[in-house]
């Protein structure tokens, strides 16, 4: 009991101070997972998205999309909970909630409200290489390797414009 609450006065007192997470305490890179950018430059309009996921798998469990230039990116989950309505998205010192919706066909499927890529939290994101989701309470740590932060950064300007 005493343990907990030092880490959480800890974790406060460095909120309040306004630190970013450091690249130390970044988290570590899942083995097999990375960042992956697909763009879709048919039709007059190019759109991209971009996925945490396995090469070669369906096993994705978020992916942002967006039309170039937009300023508009939406987080999805395939397959996730059928009752989800919000998703808690943190990177650094950067930290945003996102509602949505959940269609429940075949297979559950999350989208997000849109947020600006220009938002602070998705430039933290760009910037750090990293993030960390909580959907219905289950945090999720989601670290690029080195090419998987090159796709993050030209997603963020893809988007951006």
């Amino acid at each position: 009991m005493m343990k907990r609450m030092m880490v959480s006065v800890g974790a406060a007192l460095a909120m309040l101070a306004g630190g970013a997470t450091s690249a130390a305490e970044a988290p570590a890179v899942n083995d097999g997972y990375d960042w992956a950018m697909r763009v879709n430059d048919e039709g007059p309009v190019h759109d991209a998205i971009l996925a945490y996921e396995v090469d070669g798998t369906d096993d994705q469990p978020l992916n942002f999309t967006c039309e170039e230039g937009g300023d508009r990116v939406f987080a999805g989950i395939s397959g996730g909970s059928p009752d989800l309505t919000a998703i808690e998205l943190e990177s650094g010192d950067q930290r945003v909630r996102l509602t949505g919706t959940t269609e429940a066909d075949e297979m559950p499927t999350f989208t997000a409200q849109e947020m600006p890529a220009t938002f602070p939290f998705f430039r933290a994101f760009a910037a750090n290489g990293w993030l960390r989701m909580t959907a219905n309470g289950d945090p999720v740590d989601m670290a690029a390797t080195a090419s998987g932060k090159q796709a993050i950064a030209r997603f963020a300007a893809f988007c951006a414009g």
